[in-house]
């Protein structure tokens, strides 16, 4: 505009000026006047102008959202009552509701810190979880959760982030497993980063099978620890794969009957690179060769080995098994069978292990309530169904169970309760309190019952708890009515 100005409109044409406003004058000269006027107004007012794409609009939610007084209640859930939000999260999809737009936010930040919760918060956010994820760097693991209609993208993993290529990976893994791997197996030379080599393999725990294994034994010899880990992790659940046959293998090469006819395990030594290989533990060499260090890798090897091989050398049936390991003088070998029943999720294994255990559950006298800490309890009950954990946990207490015995064990039994034992914890919770040491197993009573007893229990409950008389016992009975009550109402808003 300057050089037409100086040379005049006759001479030069006035240029084109897309970003100014229209001027409604038809005289070059005016025009021209007019286009500098408004430059120069932007110029003085410090105008910028636009350079950047305009944000694309999130897709309208597939689902209606809360109401308003559910929306109030996730507030408070968040806020106070964050144990509650895995059952907020579950009703509200139970109902076909998403949360409101507003409350995304904060159940994203929830879910940082909380990698559990993670795929109930996106599910129930749904795409617009990846939407408001490309503005805050913290919230990329919505990109590693598949939803219902996810598609691959040849753009995503081409050219996307890592989440976006772990995205599409998942959704591809999940409508052609085989193409998936494929294409995992020709990238995987290339990638640099463990955390990407690692997300990336844990896609294929969806479809999981043996023509897996070729790709998961070359992640065995992967110099990151936790990328082996992984595939360690996933081979596991493969009991007719090479891997579990040589390890099979070395538990047979291993194992003996002890002197009491009870079962022992040879220990590892440091020169069986193979064994060492095939359970990702590594011998540098310089730490000493101690009795710890033997007894580590023994437990690794029966963790991770599949349960049916030590049927087929010590009886035909876990129990028979398990009344052998009960005669055995090693403790920490009875304590890692525990382990391996909840890693391979063996419902008869840990129903065997629980069985031997009996009352010891709750029985302090017993040396399975001493070593309770090491056997691993909450993996055993979660291996069976609701209704049987909650028989087995019946089954070992009575009315003279001490509630500050069953403190341990009671945190390891997850919701929901069936009816029997809710029927029996209602009444336990109503028996005046005998010793003193009992406070503080009815604290923790108190607390688990008000997340797993049915929230229609409250009105069971009377406003006091009999016998009263302490401070601390009553604070805890009334903040388990108050509970009870919240889900009560959260339950009926949903």
């Amino acid at each position: 505009m300057v050089s037409a100005a100086l040379v005049g409109t006759g001479r030069r044409a006035v240029p084109d000026t897309p970003d100014l406003p229209d001027t409604p004058a038809d005289v070059p000269a005016r025009v021209l006047l007019d286009r500098v006027a408004l430059a120069a107004v932007r110029r003085d007012a410090g105008y910028t102008p636009c350079t950047r794409t305009p944000v694309e609009p999130d897709a309208e939610p597939e689902r209606p959202e809360v109401g308003a007084a559910a929306d109030q209640r996730l507030s408070e859930v968040l806020a106070s009552r964050p144990e509650l939000l895995p059952e907020w999260l579950r009703l509200a999809a139970e109902a076909g509701l998403s949360p409101a737009r507003a409350s995304a936010p904060a159940l994203l930040d929830r879910g940082v810190g909380d990698s559990g919760l993670r795929p109930a918060i996106v599910a129930a956010i749904g795409p617009r979880a990846r939407w408001l994820a490309r503005y805050k760097p913290a919230w990329s693991y919505a990109h590693a959760v598949l939803l219902p209609g996810d598609r691959y993208r040849e753009r995503d993993w081409t050219h996307g982030t890592p989440p976006e290529r772990r995205h599409a990976l998942a959704a591809l893994r999940a409508t052609d497993p085989a193409a998936a791997r494929a294409l995992l197996a020709q990238a995987w030379p290339g990638l640099r980063q463990a955390d990407q080599r690692r997300h990336l393999l844990e896609t294929l725990a969806t479809g999981l099978g043996a023509d897996d294994e070729p790709l998961l034994d070359l992640a065995l010899d992967d110099r990151s620890a936790t990328v082996r880990g992984q595939a360690l992790a996933l081979l596991t659940r493969l009991p007719d794969s090479g891997h579990a046959h040589r390890l099979r293998g070395y538990v047979r090469e291993l194992a003996r009957t002890d002197e009491r006819g009870g079962v022992a395990v040879d220990p590892v030594l440091p020169d069986r690179y193979d064994i060492l290989r095939d359970l990702t533990l590594v011998v540098t060499g310089r730490e000493p060769d101690t009795a710890a260090t033997r007894a580590e890798r023994v437990s690794t090897l029966v963790t991770h080995a599949p349960l049916d091989v030590w049927t087929d050398l010590f009886g035909p049936t876990p129990d028979q098994v398990v009344a052998r390991l009960e005669r055995s003088d090693e403790t920490r070998l009875r304590e890692t069978f525990a382990g391996a029943a909840g890693l391979q999720g063996d419902a008869a294994w840990a129903r065997a292990l629980l069985r031997a255990i009996g009352t010891g559950l709750v029985d302090p006298r017993s040396h399975h309530y001493r070593n309770r800490g090491a056997l691993q309890l909450a993996g055993l009950f979660a291996a069976l169904a609701p209704d049987e954990r909650c028989r087995v946990l019946l089954d070992a207490v009575d009315d003279d169970t001490t509630l500050l015995a069953l403190d341990p064990v009671i945190r390891t039994v997850p919701g929901p309760w069936s009816p029997e034992l809710s029927d029996w914890a209602v009444r336990r919770l109503l028996r005046p309190l005998k010793r003193r040491s009992d406070l503080s197993g009815f604290r923790v009573f108190c607390s688990v019952a008000a997340e797993h007893l049915p929230p229609e229990v409250h009105t069971a409950l009377p406003d006091h708890p009999p016998g009263g008389g302490d401070t601390a016992a009553e604070e805890s009975y009334l903040r388990l009515r108050d509970t009870l009550r919240f889900r009560h109402d959260m339950t009926r808003e949903l």
